[in-house]
């Protein structure tokens, strides 16, 4: 008979056990709503294995995954190849928070032979979050920008009142750690799409001109206009471009949605932060100036 002898790997495995990583999610302890791989290696090539969940370590109060909500696990059952690797993903779903699980993978040789092995998950609440704001942040009102730079034209045929450039910031806050580089500080690629309103809505002409990161650099929209930033980057500028309109003020908002992480799947977990509003104040209206 074969004997399967058994070492797990967990790739996020040492920052799990880390005191500093409560402020990410990690394959130990996952943040709700977080997919992560768990990977065993040293298998005997040809073994049958399958990954399941139990509420105690000595294999007590098996979970039945079809009915267990806090929990998916995602291709559970395979043959272990010649690399001797067996992996699955594991989603952890809203109200795992509440338990303690432990993660069991069991390899079965073809004499019926069986080994296995286990490690214990901790889910925690999702804390990963990405927020819109000012630049600076208490930046909320401004005047009107009445310079030529701004195309602010008094001597035109037809008076150009300009545009006001705004900037605001998109941060990343609580991003997963990305131990496949060695960069310090690298987490995951991240993304979210951008909605432009104003109030008053008497003003089609406001735009993104921009959103940059320092890593990541000039970003540009995919066909569902989402912008994909580098896990290196925890924020982007969003530059907008609002043109001015006398006689009134505008409340110009910048609202975050389908905020999202690569490879994790984890979603926003604050949308009280993901808008933010800059009122650009009263342009006077001037209509002529003439001389006798």
């Amino acid at each position: 008979m074969s004997n399967l002898k058994l070492i797990i790997i967990l790739v996020l495995l040492a920052a799990g056990f880390s005191p500093t990583v409560k402020a990410q999610s990690t394959a130990v302890r996952p943040y709700e709503g977080a997919v992560h791989r768990y990977t065993c290696n040293g298998i005997s090539a040809g073994a049958g294995f399958q990954f399941y969940i139990t509420a105690n370590a000595d294999g007590r109060g098996r979970y039945d995954d079809g009915l267990t909500g806090e929990f998916d696990i995602i291709n559970s059952k395979g043959i272990v190849g010649g690399d001797g690797l067996a992996s699955t993903q594991i989603q952890w779903n809203t109200g795992a928070s509440a338990h303690i699980y432990y993660v069991w993978l069991e390899a079965t040789d073809n004499g019926g032979c069986s080994n296995r092995i286990n490690i214990q998950i901790t889910p925690q609440i999702n804390k990963f979050d990405l927020l819109s704001e000012n630049i600076p942040v208490d930046n909320t009102v401004s005047c009107p920008a009445v310079a030529s730079s701004d195309g602010f034209n008094p001597l035109a045929p037809a008076y150009d009142a300009g545009t006001t450039t705004l900037k605001f910031i998109v941060r990343r806050v609580n991003g997963t750690d990305n131990k496949l580089t060695a960069q310090a500080g690298d987490t995951y690629d991240w993304s979210f799409e951008p909605v432009l309103s104003v109030d008053p809505v008497l003003n089609a002409d406001i735009s993104i001109v921009s959103i940059i990161g320092v890593n990541s650099g000039k970003l540009v929209a995919d066909v569902n206009n989402q912008y994909s930033v580098t896990g290196t980057d925890n924020e982007v500028t969003v530059t907008v471009a609002v043109k001015n309109v006398p006689g009134t003020s505008q409340d110009v908002k910048l609202m975050i949605k389908n905020q999202g992480e690569s490879r994790t799947n984890l979603p926003d977990s604050n949308s009280a932060n993901d808008s933010v509003k800059h009122r650009i104040e009263v342009l006077p209206v001037i209509e002529s100036l003439q001389g006798v």
